[in-house]
């Protein structure tokens, strides 16, 4: 998500003169040969723990605000904010109410323009701040280059800030941001939590609030801070997460509406407005509507030329439509730009599907390649790697271990539904269909979701049932997966 407005140039110019030791004339662009110095620091050491550190070049990325007056969205805003007694912005049921505000303690638009100054300058010199924003554009750093080893360098520039100026909600927002971007959640959350303390009018440090509270399962808290934080600021990154409250509801249409006002929030702008289309065609394509979805995905390319995340997802429309050779170019074509295990495993799904054995191992490897470097970067990524090890049937009791340790701390649908897989491929099919109920408990339209009940179902010997939600994840979207949509298809029958 987009940061405050303000941590724009001026993240880039303390950026420049605090690391300007660091600079490297010589570097360059590393991104295209980094994913083959993946696979060989993995196979150099087995555990994982080497750094891979690319050179750092000084100037550490730009912090791409996102912010719009408010004033230019008024009349679209007015239709997704609630009201003080319930969270219909995003289409949570009426059932489910918020305390409401009162008109005394609830600040007008003026005041919520003007009281962050006064809290952001407390307590903060030049140098902290300075620090702060370097931690931020190193983790600026991480998404232009996938290359965790920013993370460690964030953190310390961070804690140093606050050594310096402990109440200062620019850095703890960031280190807030950090455990998030980690997925350390219950840090996230509490590190959020304080920085609103300090701040309680930053919409960033509400963002990162609302994202916690979704990967706890507190999807009533998560809506209801998602809501505060559009009524503060009508900016991409709040339109953006009102857009994805109404997904998990199963509002589609509604999702599609709110990512359209991000779109246009972003108009101006390269990365941003290249990064809303890429989401709202993410909406198209998971409701299985290919052409919006590639039309959203070339403009995102149009708006900033050579975009990673545009190139995967037009990779993804590609293997949909059974052009393999195409998608593969186009995968390759994003890692060799930003290496991201995504990326790399849904590029090893497409060959192992086209029965391109080997190159799909070598994706694979570079997948836990990647995930292996995040972790000894400080990120938590068990979901992840065990969702990658189901698919392909391997390692499946070690999966169920690592989703099981996840799930101490992370709740959500998208907990419940690796658990639930987990579990199916473990033969556990009545624990399993415990846990899909509960990724279904939102009417979420996930075809994957779907995919997987129907599996546990007939599993559990209950075929009509089964058929039924094979069905249902085909009239959600037809090309969910290359590997598991045909499956569905031939079951549904």
């Amino acid at each position: 998500m987009a940061g405050d407005d303000r941590l724009s140039r001026r993240a880039v110019d303390a950026a420049g003169r605090l690391d300007r030791d660091r600079d490297d004339p010589t570097l360059g662009n590393r991104h295209g040969e980094w994913n083959h110095r993946l696979i060989a620091a993995a196979r150099e050491e087995p555990g994982g723990h080497r750094l891979l550190a690319l050179d750092h070049p000084g100037l550490v990325g730009h912090l791409r605000g996102s912010a719009l007056e408010p004033a230019d969205h008024e009349r679209a805003l007015a239709g997704l904010v609630v009201d003080t007694r319930t969270l219909t912005s995003v289409g949570w049921k009426p059932g489910f109410a918020r305390t409401p505000t009162t008109s005394s303690a609830r600040p007008s638009r003026r005041t919520s323009r003007t009281a962050p100054s006064a809290a952001r300058t407390s307590g903060r010199s030049s140098r902290s701040e300075g620090l702060a924003l370097l931690g931020l554009a190193y983790q600026q750093r991480v998404r232009e280059t996938g290359d965790p080893s920013f993370y460690p360098r964030s953190e310390e520039a961070l804690r140093r800030a606050l050594a310096l100026a402990p109440d200062d909600d620019l850095a703890v927002t960031g280190l807030a941001a950090l455990a998030a971007s980690r997925h350390r959640f219950p840090a996230a959350r509490r590190l959020a939590e304080r920085a609103l303390a300090l701040n309680p009018f930053s919409p960033s440090a509400l963002g990162i609030l609302g994202d916690a509270r979704i990967e706890a399962g507190d999807y009533e808290g998560a809506f209801a801070v998602f809501d505060r934080m559009a009524e503060l600021k009508p900016t991409v990154a709040s339109y953006a997460r009102v857009a994805y409250a109404r997904e998990l509801l199963g509002r589609t249409a509604g999702a599609i509406a709110a990512m359209e006002l991000a779109v246009g929030a972003a108009a101006g702008t390269e990365e941003p407005a290249a990064w809303a289309l890429v989401e709202l065609g993410n909406l198209y394509y998971n409701s299985g509507r290919l052409r919006p979805a590639e039309r959203a995905y070339s403009e995102a390319l149009a708006r900033f030329s050579g975009y990673h995340h545009a190139r995967a997802a037009l990779a993804r429309v590609e293997a949909a439509r059974g052009r393999v050779d195409e998608a593969v170019v186009l995968y390759r074509d994003a890692l060799e730009a930003v290496p991201l295990p995504e990326y790399a495993a849904r590029l090893g799904e497409t060959l192992a599907v086209a029965g391109r054995n080997a190159e799909a191992t070598e994706a694979y490897e570079l997948v836990d390649a990647m995930q292996r470097l995040f972790e000894a970067n400080g990120a938590r990524t068990d979901l992840e790697t065990a969702l990658v090890d189901l698919d392909q049937n391997v390692d499946v009791a070690d999966a169920l271990a690592r989703v099981r340790a996840a799930y101490a701390e992370r709740r959500s649908i998208e907990a419940d539904d690796v658990l639930a897989w987990a579990l199916y491929r473990n033969g556990r099919c009545v624990d399993a269909l415990r846990h899909s109920e509960r990724a279904l408990r939102l009417e979420t339209r996930d075809a994957l979701k779907l995919f997987h009940r129907g599996m546990i179902e007939r599993c559990l010997g209950r075929e009509e049932s089964a058929r039924e939600a094979f069905r249902a994840a085909l009239a959600v979207n037809p090309y969910f997966s290359p590997r598991w949509a045909p499956v569905a298809r031939e079951a549904a029958r």
